[in-house]
């Protein structure tokens, strides 16, 4: 691509080149240009139809009173949001101090709540004193 994106370059590859050869590779380059031209129109015609598609059925859902989210979707460009309900979690020490962390059912927690679980051999769910 680099030595064709210049004519001087091109001169300078073509310079020992035979103008029947050369003649036959402008014919041969024409005929993949055609076909490019022939392969970007079909796409754009295929994304024309996809898109009037779209209209006719948005159109048809509209008059229907029909949306997305009546069969769970979001719409493009929403993002779907997470349903993860938070907790506020308490413990007591053996030494008397009382500690406390909000986060969820699962995932990540606190080292010093990791090894409160760990040693008294309960689940997080029996440490919750609130929902949130």
């Amino acid at each position: 691509m680099h030595r064709l994106s210049s004519k001087t370059r091109m001169r300078g590859l073509f310079r020992d080149v035979h103008i029947e050869d050369l003649e036959r590779i402008v014919s041969r380059l024409q005929d993949v240009l055609e076909e490019k031209r022939e392969a970007v129109s079909a796409e754009k015609e295929k994304l024309q139809e996809k898109k009037n598609s779209i209209d006719a059925i948005r159109k048809l859902m509209e008059e229907r009173g029909v949306s997305l989210e009546d069969f769970g979707q979001t719409l493009p460009g929403e993002k779907k949001k997470r349903n993860i309900k938070r907790f506020l979690f308490e413990y007591q020490d053996s030494d008397g101090s009382v500690h406390q962390w909000e986060g969820s059912l699962t995932g990540r927690a606190p080292k010093i709540f990791q090894d409160y679980l760990q040693r008294s051999g309960k689940e997080r769910s029996d440490c919750i004193i609130e929902s949130r």
